[in-house]
C-alpha cells in the first residue's frame, strides 16, 4: 500500500507547529539545548517527523531565525503604533527592552558561535532580505514617523540616528551576558539623553 503524500499545506502546517515547539523549548532551556529529538519530545511526536519538515537542525535554525525576525517585525509594528504616544525615549526604552528579553538574544549568540550555521542563517538573510538591517530600517522609520507628529525636530537625520541607535542595540543582543549589559533604567537613561539631542 502506498503512504499519500503530505501536501505543501500539510507540510507548512507541520513546520509552522514545529517551530511553535522549538520557539517554547529555545525560550525555556536555550538554543543549546534544541536538538530534533528534543524537538520531537517537546512536540510529543516520533523521532523522525521532524526530519518531515526541516533536513537537519541547521535548517530547523535557519527556520527559527526567520520566525524571530517575524517578532522583530511585529514589535516594530507596536512601536509605529506609539507615534505621538508616550515619550520617544521610552518608546524606544520599551523596543530595546522588549528585544533584549526576547529568546532571540540567546538564539543569535547560539547562531554566531557555529560558524557553518552561521553562514547559513546569512545565506538565508541574502535570499530573503530579511537580517539584522531590518531593526535598523524600524528604529529610522518610527524617528521619521515622530519627525512628521512633530516630536523629533525637522533637522534630525532620522536615518542616521537610527543606524546608530540600532548598532547599540544590535551590539547588546550579540554581546549578551558577556558585556555589562546597562540595567533598564540605565538603558532608559542613556536613551532619554540621545533623545534630548532631537
Amino acid at each position: 500500500m502506498m503512504v499519500p503524500r503530505r501536501s505543501v499545506e500539510t507540510t507548512e502546517e507541520l513546520r509552522a507547529s514545529l517551530i511553535e515547539h522549538a520557539r517554547r523549548l529555545v525560550a525555556r532551556e536555550g538554543p543549546a539545548k534544541l536538538t530534533m529529538r528534543s524537538l520531537a519530545a517537546e512536540a510529543g511526536c516520533a523521532l523522525g517527523l521532524p526530519y518531515k519538515a526541516f533536513a537537519d537542525r541547521a535548517d530547523l535554525m535557519v527556520e527559527l531565525v526567520h520566525a524571530s525576525f517575524g517578532d522583530l517585525r511585529q514589535a516594530g509594528g507596536e512601536l509605529q503604533r506609539r507615534v505621538g504616544r508616550g515619550t520617544v525615549a521610552g518608546n524606544l526604552a520599551w523596543f530595546a527592552e522588549w528585544l533584549l528579553d526576547s529568546p532571540a538574544v540567546a538564539l543569535a549568540q547560539h547562531v554566531m558561535s557555529d560558524e557553518a550555521l552561521a553562514q547559513s542563517v546569512v545565506s538565508h538573510f541574502h535570499a530573503t532580505g530579511e537580517g539584522p538591517t531590518q531593526l535598523e530600517s524600524l528604529v529610522s522609520d518610527y524617528l521619521a514617523a515622530e519627525q512628521r507628529a512633530g516630536r523629533v525636530a525637522p533637522v534630525v537625520d532620522t536615518d542616521a540616528f537610527g543606524f546608530v541607535l540600532a548598532g547599540a542595540i544590535h551590539h547588546l543582543v550579540v554581546m549578551g551576558h558577556g558585556y555589562p549589559r546597562p540595567s533598564k533604567r540605565r538603558l532608559a537613561e542613556i536613551l532619554a539623553a540621545i533623545c534630548n539631542r532631537f
